[in-house]
């Protein structure tokens, strides 16, 4: 008697679930369908989703770390390290459409294994240090020509 009424509070939140008591989250609900699917799964199409997603992020991986040695280089003008920190933010002149920004380092590359991720995660951080000490220092810069007037 003792195991089965533990046992049914172990499964208390399954059946809850599968009566929908609870509200079901958008994942959940996913690993439901996926579950629950008659259909055969392609496993073909999902490695080539997932080998897509890990060129994806070796491309962002090669073009960030490219602007890092760019940015690291001492002799660029600011004009030039201005066009280059716009063009990475993708701010450019009122007209042209190239899309959206990217607001994620991680956006569309999800499923990418763990070293990845923070990878990309620890490489964007070095180019937003970069571009905050830039920041810093111009106005360091503006402030003490301000106290000199």
């Amino acid at each position: 008697l003792l195991s089965t009424v533990t046992g049914v509070h172990k499964y208390k939140w399954l059946k809850q679930n599968v009566q929908g008591l609870y509200p079901q989250s958008a994942l959940l609900n996913t690993i439901v369908e996926f579950a629950l699917k008659e259909e055969p799964v392609d496993v073909e199409k999902m490695r080539k989703c997932l080998l897509k997603q890990l060129e994806r992020a070796e491309v962002r991986l090669e073009g960030i770390d490219t602007i890092l040695k760019l940015a690291a280089k001492n002799f660029l003008l600011p004009s030039v390290q201005y066009a280059m920190f716009c063009g990475w933010q993708r701010l450019i002149p009122e007209g042209a459409n190239i899309g959206e920004p990217l607001t994620d380092c991680l956006k569309d590359v999800d499923l990418i294994p763990p070293f990845n991720r923070m990878l990309l995660e620890v490489t964007f951080g070095k180019l937003h240090a970069w571009a905050i000490q830039n920041v810093r220092n111009i106005l360091l810069d503006a402030n003490a020509k301000f106290k000199e007037l």
